[in-house]
């Protein structure tokens, strides 16, 4: 499969509404197309209307700040961690329900600062990719809202995602 990271594969941008604004604000216009979810029901909600209106592939991005110590993106208050049930059970379920394939979602990329460094992060990359049989990456260092452009992650800086296939076991 392509690197839809590397592509100009537009972008399904979904924010934590506790870093979407600060972080985006500015002199120039990042990220214009900016969807909030504070909680893994509003991301759901979300998904279900972008399946409705979906009409060429995209990446689902999600974006937020990383917990402190294992670097796991946040949604509101939930990290997303693959080893928590309920998180677990989230992904599962809106694979099971086909709500990515309906919404021609090719890939997810969790991004935050340093997602793809820890184990933990490692972890639940491999395991995000598993459970939705798509392509998930994380970053390997800090974002900065110079990294986003209008459409969202600008694709100048893909070098700085790694794929959960080449993080090993």
């Amino acid at each position: 499969m392509t690197n839809p990271s590397a592509t100009l594969v537009p972008s399904f941008n979904v924010a934590s509404p506790d870093c979407a604004e600060g972080f985006y604000a500015g002199l120039h216009a990042r990220c214009v197309g900016l969807h909030h979810a504070a909680t893994p029901a509003d991301l759901r909600n979300l998904l279900e209307r972008h399946r409705d209106g979906a009409v060429q592939p995209a990446t689902l991005d999600l974006i937020g700040h990383s917990t402190r110590h294992h670097h796991l993106l946040r949604l509101g208050g939930t990290p997303i961690d693959l080893l928590d049930p309920a998180v677990a059970r989230f992904f599962r379920t809106v694979a099971r329900d086909g709500l990515l394939d309906a919404g021609k979602i090719v890939a997810v990329r969790l991004l935050g600062c340093e997602t793809a460094v820890t184990e933990a992060g490692q972890r639940t990359l491999r395991m995000l990719a598993q459970i939705l049989r798509l392509p998930a990456y994380g970053t390997r260092v800090p974002l900065l809202k110079s990294h986003s452009n209008e459409a969202g992650f600008n694709p100048v800086f893909s070098h700085l995602l790694v794929e959960a296939a080449h993080l090993g076991p």
